[in-house]
């Protein structure tokens, strides 16, 4: 299971969403890994860049 933590601590760059799996939990679910990372950008903790489709901290 990904943790808030461990997200934030593989967001040393801006990543892509298997990237971010792979350095988190490389036999977990992307589902699981999505519903963290849109909560964690509803509370302000992430961005988003749709032209690059990577994830970085707020």
């Amino acid at each position: 299971m990904v943790t808030e933590d461990a997200v934030l601590a593989a967001l040393d760059k801006p990543r892509k969403l298997y990237s971010i799996l792979q350095a988190t939990d490389p036999g977990g679910s992307t589902e699981s890994l999505q519903v963290l990372l849109m909560k964690m950008r509803g509370e302000g903790k992430l961005a988003f860049d749709i032209k690059k489709g990577t994830w970085r901290r707020a």
